[in-house]
């Protein structure tokens, strides 16, 4: 996924959800060696709280679930804003297998914190689906 540079603000065009699970934080992301746990995540990129270091220009990244567990999602991201308590980073590059992983991921997010029975097709609607609010 290649994504214009854009210095002004954060404009995600899909939903963004909560990386949280259970009242914790589900998803941390690595950047230059400093773990950082996400408040929320979308297709298009990635909330971490400010005043965290956050480089200028683009940057590498891993993310994982905090467990540990499973896969990682690898890229390039930018920081392009900072608002209400955090920096909203968005992606520049990830792989097709990060894309996918990072889509399942979602996917269960959306699942474990609906508070109606949703199908994985209605989750996966709402993830790859343009915002919502």
């Amino acid at each position: 996924m290649n994504a214009k540079k854009e210095t002004s603000f954060e404009r995600r065009q899909r939903q963004r959800f909560a990386a949280i699970r259970d009242g914790k934080p589900c998803i941390e992301v690595v950047i230059n060696e400093r773990r950082l746990a996400l408040i929320d995540l979308s297709l298009d990129g990635f909330g971490v709280p400010a005043n965290t270091g956050c480089p200028e220009g683009e940057f590498e990244f891993v993310m994982r679930l905090i467990d540990g567990f499973g896969d990682k999602v690898k890229g390039r991201a930018v920081a392009v804003n900072q608002a209400a308590g955090q920096t909203g980073c968005r992606f520049v590059d990830l792989d097709e297998a990060s894309e996918k992983i990072l889509q399942e991921w979602l996917t269960v997010i959306v699942i474990c914190g609906a508070s109606v029975r949703l199908t994985p097709a209605d989750a996966t609607a709402i993830v790859t689906g343009p915002s919502l609010v």
